[in-house]
């Protein structure tokens, strides 16, 4: 699969090196200028380049993978009809204060699929540090495999995603449609849990 990622900071490199590892091409690409990213696309390897936002978004899939506020400064018809896994999550005190996040009435992910209307948004990644990825990703035995939260309405791109959550070592546990992803929220008990599927389900509330 070609990916392509909006941010080139930890979350993206983490993720990118995941996936290479299992055979994935990355494209990455950061506000900063493609320059900055030279070293890290030196040590990701061949599977990995750098490019503008036009490159990334030829890519099979785009991930998010910049503060929550950020997503809202990209224009909105760029992603039409692309795939997206948002990767983000939401802090009042670094993205600000939004009404109908604070008054749940709507999950982040929700938000992030309005502007990008037309796309196709799955909510993934977002719930461990991706620091603790690669350490926590290498039990081959699927009951004691950690569980990673995935939440989004298109049935297709759910299977995509969890295939991939798979691949890196992980079970992927399915919260339900965008919506349900408010469970699996940074202000939610989901957040920054490790457990296996049975346990993430108690966590939860399912």
């Amino acid at each position: 699969m070609k990916i392509g990622f909006i941010g080139g900071g930890h979350v993206a490199q983490v993720l990118a090196k995941l996936f290479i590892g299992k055979g994935h091409t990355v494209v990455l690409t950061n506000k900063h200028g493609l320059e900055k990213l030279k070293p890290t696309i030196e040590r990701l390897g061949s599977q990995a380049q750098a490019g503008n936002l036009a490159e990334v978004v030829r890519q099979d899939v785009v991930v998010l993978a910049v503060p929550y506020k950020a997503v809202f400064e990209i224009e909105s018809q760029l992603l039409q009809g692309k795939d997206i896994i948002d990767a983000t999550n939401y802090f009042p005190h670094r993205d600000g204060d939004i009404e109908e996040l604070r008054e749940h009435q709507k999950a982040t992910t929700e938000l992030v699929a309005q502007h990008f209307k037309g796309a196709n948004v799955v909510k993934a990644f977002n719930t461990i540090p991706v620091a603790d990825l690669a350490r926590l990703a290498t039990s081959k035995d699927n009951v004691k495999r950690v569980a990673l939260p995935i939440a989004g309405n298109d049935a297709v791109l759910k299977d995509k995603v969890a295939s991939l959550i798979t691949e890196i070592g992980f079970t992927p546990y399915d919260v339900g449609s965008l919506a349900d992803s408010r469970k699996s929220q940074s202000d939610t008990p989901a957040f920054l849990f490790v457990g296996n599927k049975e346990e993430l389900s108690k966590k939860i509330g399912d």
